[in-house]
C-alpha cells in the first residue's frame, strides 16, 4: 500500500469516528470550478490523481475513483498501489456516479442503518448533493442521514497550501464591449422573468468566471484562470461583490460603486445572507450544498435558476470577437515560429537522433514547453498561459492530458511525432491550440491516423447547419471519417472558450454523448468553440489537431436560418503527415483553402526566413 492507500485508511478512521458509512470527495472547490486551486485539491491529496476531473467514493470496505476518457490511462497509472479501483465513466458496465453511490450506501445501511452519507457541503454543489440523496432514499425507502459539515481530507492535510489572493484589475470596455451596469441590467431582466415579474429577490452568484465576466474584473487567484475568489449577491437595486478587500484598489472600488456595486468581504459564509423573506434565486448546479441548506433551514423560498450570465458570456459581442481574432492571429504566428524551429532542429539532428536545443542540450518535452512559452512572452499583451502546456512525445501523447514533470519526461528525437496542446492568456483574448508535429519517419498507420484527424477537423469547420442545432447534432461531422475506420476518441470534439477567461466554458460544447440534463445549448451567433478531433493508441502514439472557431449566420431561406463556423486559428497542418489517398476531393480542397488562409493571414507577422518556410508548408497538395 502506498501513501495514498494509507490516506484512504486514515479517512476511513475519521468516517468511523463520525458515524459515516460512505464519504464522497469531488474534484471541486467552493465555486464549482473545473480547474481548482491547489488549496482545494483534496481529491488529489487523497488519491494521487493529478487530472482535472474525478470523483472519489469511499466506504469501510472499498474505494472507487470515477473519471472520464481523457484520463483513463493516467488514472490507472496514478492510482496503482493505492487500493482504489478505477471506474471508467461512460464505458459499458460502469454505472453513473449517483447510481453507484446509492447502491453502495444501500449496502452500507443493510449492515448498519445508523450510518450517514457524508461529504464536504462547501465543495459539493447543491444539484449533485440532492441527486445523491434522492437516489439513496429511493433505494432504501426512507430518509438518509446526511453529514455535510466535515472536510476530512482538509483535516488530514497538514501542509495544505493557503488559498491564494491576488490584486483585481478592471477590464477596459475596449476589450469587453459592454459595461458592468449594462450586464447587470440584462441579468436583472432575466431574473425578473424567473421571479414572476417581481423585483423583490436575492440572487446568489457563486461561479468565478460568471462573476469575473459580470463585473468586468480579472485576477490570478487560480493558476492560468484569470479569476478572483469571489461571491456576488444581486438585487433589483444593488449588487455586492464579496472578495478579498485588500486586493481591491480604491480606484476599482470607486469604479464599481459608480455602476451600483459595493464590495464586501470574502468568506465561506458570504452568501449566507439574512433576508426579509424575498425569494432566493440560485443556480443549484453552481452553489455549494451548505449555502442551500442555510436558506432552506431559514424557510426561504428558493428558486433554482440557471445563471443568466452563462449564455450571455458564451455569446461573444463584436468587440470580444474582434479582440479574440487579433489574439489568435498573433498566437498563430507564435506557433508557426515554434513549428519552424522544431523542423529545423529535426533536420539538424538527422533521422532518429536526439534533437538539440539552441544551447546544445538534449531537447525534451520540458524544454520545448519552455521555448514555446518564451515565444509567447515576447508579446506584450501576454500575461499567462491559459492552461499548463501538454508537450507529449511518441507514446506519451496517447494520454490525452499527459503532463511532463522534471521527474518523468521524454527526450525528443527526429522520428515520430510530438503533440503540443497549449494556449495563452492575452489582454485581448484566450487561446487554445493543439498541433501534432512530424519529426521524422512515420508508420503507415500513423500517417493514416494523422490524415483522418485533419479531415475530421476540416469537415466540422466547414459544416453548414440550420439554426437550433446543439453540439450533439454536429459532432458526427468530425467523427464520421474516424467511425468509418472503427476509430474513436474518448472525449468531446469541442468546448466553449472564454474571453480573457477560463479556457473551458459553457453552456455549449460539441460531443455526441447527451448528458443527464439533455442536450447542451443551441449554438448561437458569437459562441467560440474548439474543434479538436484526434486518434489515441495506447503505447503507440497520440494525434490531435485543434482550431478555435466561432458561430455566425450563413444564409436565410424560406426553410430557415442557416449557420456556419468561422475559423480563428491559422497554423498549418503538418503536410509531412498527410497522404492524399486517405482524403476525399472535398477534403483536399478544404485543406488547400485552409492553408491559403493561413499564409495570407499570418505571413505579414513573420520574418522572411520563416515566411519562406511557411510558403512551403502551406503549399497546395
Amino acid at each position: 500500500m502506498n501513501v495514498h492507500g494509507e490516506r484512504i485508511e486514515a479517512l476511513r478512521q475519521k468516517m468511523n469516528e463520525a458515524g459515516i458509512g460512505l464519504y464522497y470527495v469531488p474534484m471541486s472547490d467552493c465555486h464549482a470550478s473545473e480547474y481548482v486551486a491547489e488549496h482545494f485539491r483534496c481529491n488529489a491529496f487523497l488519491t494521487g490523481f493529478t487530472g482535472s476531473a474525478g470523483h472519489l467514493v469511499v466506504t469501510g470496505s472499498g474505494a472507487w475513483f470515477f473519471t472520464d476518457g481523457r484520463y483513463f490511462i493516467q488514472a490507472a497509472n496514478q492510482l496503482s498501489g493505492s487500493g482504489i479501483e478505477l471506474m471508467k465513466m461512460g464505458e459499458p458496465g460502469v454505472p453513473e456516479v449517483d447510481d453507484f453511490i446509492a447502491q453502495k450506501m444501500s449496502e452500507v445501511l443493510k449492515e448498519n442503518d445508523s450510518l450517514a452519507f457524508g461529504f464536504d457541503g462547501n465543495v459539493v454543489n447543491t444539484k449533485a448533493a440532492k441527486g445523491f440523496i434522492d437516489k439513496i432514499e429511493k433505494n432504501i425507502y426512507k430518509k438518509v442521514t446526511v453529514k455535510s459539515d466535515r472536510d476530512f481530507a482538509g483535516e488530514m492535510w497538514t501542509d495544505r497550501p493557503a488559498q491564494n489572493f491576488t490584486p483585481l484589475w478592471s477590464m477596459d470596455i475596449k476589450y469587453t464591449g459592454e459595461t458592468t451596469q449594462s450586464k447587470l441590467d440584462r441579468i436583472r431582466a432575466e431574473l425578473k422573468k424567473f421571479n414572476r415579474g417581481e423585483d423583490n429577490y436575492l440572487y446568489l452568484l457563486n461561479s468565478l468566471d460568471d462573476i469575473a465576466w459580470t463585473f468586468n474584473i480579472r485576477a490570478a487567484d487560480v493558476n492560468n484562470n484569470p479569476v478572483a475568489f469571489a461571491y456576488a449577491a444581486i438585487m433589483s437595486d444593488k449588487a455586492i461583490l464579496f472578495t478579498y478587500p485588500g486586493m481591491v484598489s480604491d480606484e476599482l472600488k470607486a469604479a464599481l460603486a459608480a455602476e451600483g456595486v459595493s464590495v464586501g468581504e470574502y468568506s465561506m459564509k458570504s452568501l449566507c445572507i439574512e433576508n426579509d423573506g424575498q425569494p432566493v434565486l440560485m443556480d443549484e448546479s453552481r452553489i455549494g450544498y451548505n449555502i442551500y441548506r442555510f436558506y432552506q433551514n431559514n424557510g426561504a423560498a428558493i428558486v433554482n435558476v440557471k445563471n443568466p450570465s452563462t449564455p450571455m458570456k458564451g455569446e461573444k459581442n463584436e468587440t470580444e470577437l474582434a479582440c479574440a481574432k487579433a489574439a489568435l492571429v498573433r498566437d498563430s504566428a507564435v506557433l508557426i515560429r515554434f513549428m519552424y524551429w522544431l523542423k529545423k532542429k529535426s533536420a539538424e539532428a538527422g533521422p532518429g537522433a536526439v534533437m538539440k536545443n539552441d544551447d546544445g542540450t538534449d531537447m525534451t518535452e520540458l524544454s520545448v514547453d519552455t521555448y514555446l512559452t518564451g515565444l509567447r512572452k515576447e508579446d506584450p499583451m501576454f500575461f499567462s498561459l491559459s492552461f499548463n502546456t501538454i508537450a507529449a512525445y511518441g507514446e506519451n501523447a496517447a494520454l490525452m492530458h499527459y503532463m511532463a514533470t522534471p521527474e518523468k519526461h521524454s527526450k525528443i528525437s527526429a522520428k515520430g511525432m510530438l503533440l503540443v496542446d497549449s494556449g495563452g492568456q492575452y489582454y485581448d483574448g484566450t487561446t487554445d491550440i493543439t498541433r501534432t508535429f512530424v519529426l521524422g519517419e512515420l508508420t503507415e498507420d500513423e500517417i493514416k491516423s494523422f490524415t483522418l484527424t485533419a479531415a475530421s477537423m476540416l469537415r466540422l469547420l466547414n459544416t453548414k447547419f440550420i439554426y437550433g442545432c446543439s453540439g450533439e447534432i454536429l459532432d458526427i461531422m468530425a467523427r464520421e471519417p474516424m467511425w468509418k475506420e472503427g476509430l474513436d476518441y474518448k472525449c468531446g470534439t469541442g468546448h466553449g472558450i472564454g474571453h480573457v477567461l477560463n479556457v473551458h466554458e459553457g453552456p455549449h460544447n460539441i460531443r455526441w454523448r447527451i448528458g443527464p440534463d439533455g442536450p447542451t445549448a443551441v449554438l448561437e451567433t458569437g459562441m467560440v468553440v474548439s474543434n479538436e478531433p484526434g486518434v489515441y493508441k495506447e503505447g503507440l502514439y497520440g494525434i490531435r489537431t485543434e482550431n478555435e472557431m466561432f458561430v455566425k449566420p450563413y444564409m436565410s431561406t424560406p426553410d430557415g436560418q442557416f449557420m456556419q463556423f468561422e475559423n480563428m486559428t491559422f497554423i498549418p497542418i503538418d503536410l509531412d503527415g498527410i497522404d492524399k489517398k486517405y482524403l476525399s476531393q472535398d477534403d483536399v480542397k478544404m485543406l488547400n483553402e485552409y492553408h491559403r488562409q493561413v499564409f495570407e493571414t499570418v505571413s505579414p507577422l513573420l520574418d522572411e526566413e520563416v515566411k519562406a518556410w511557411l510558403k512551403e508548408y502551406t503549399r497546395e497538395i
